[in-house]
């Protein structure tokens, strides 16, 4: 088996090496010639308008949401496959459509602050179909209690 390997391996190579001189052979003027790749054409890339978005301050119970816009910058069709979040406190919401080179796309970010408190920093991970994937965003914020506005007890009444 380990010769079958060696022989193939060096047959490949010949053969890669013949293809290679044929090539130098060939007399046509060099802005003629015509070029083969074997590598894929193309490659999405997700480029956000931001990474990172700060809520500032959020009441505890409070749900806030962020647009996530983005473009491919890329030169093929990219297409998100999975957005993971690292809790059920964040929602994302995104399209399964192919999204075409230079054009825009959005993955929509929602946040439940109930059952938190204090600072929260959230970062999720954009799986895409491309080897510059995943892509990470991050929401933050600080949750307070909800703590119900105080009533003056003495307002509206009239008072001698």
């Amino acid at each position: 088996m380990y010769m079958r390997t060696i022989y193939t391996t060096l047959l490949a190579f010949l053969i890669t090496t013949t293809a290679v001189s044929a090539q130098d052979l060939n007399t046509e003027p060099a802005e003629e010639k015509k070029v083969i790749s074997l590598t894929p054409v193309g490659t999405p890339k997700i480029k956000f308008e931001e990474n990172e978005w700060d809520f500032g301050t959020i009441r505890q119970g409070e749900k806030v949401t962020h647009v996530f816009k983005f473009v491919n910058d890329g030169s093929a069709p990219l297409v998100i496959a999975h957005v993971s979040t690292p809790c059920g406190c964040t929602a994302p919401k995104w399209s399964y459509d192919s999204i075409a080179p230079s054009d825009t796309g959005e993955i929509v970010v929602s946040f439940n602050s109930a059952h938190k408190m204090g600072p929260q920093t959230k970062t999720l991970k954009v799986t895409y179909n491309s080897e510059f994937s995943p892509d990470l965003i991050t929401i933050k914020g600080k949750v307070i209690p909800n703590v119900p506005e105080e009533h003056d007890p003495h307002e509206g009444h009239d008072h001698e």
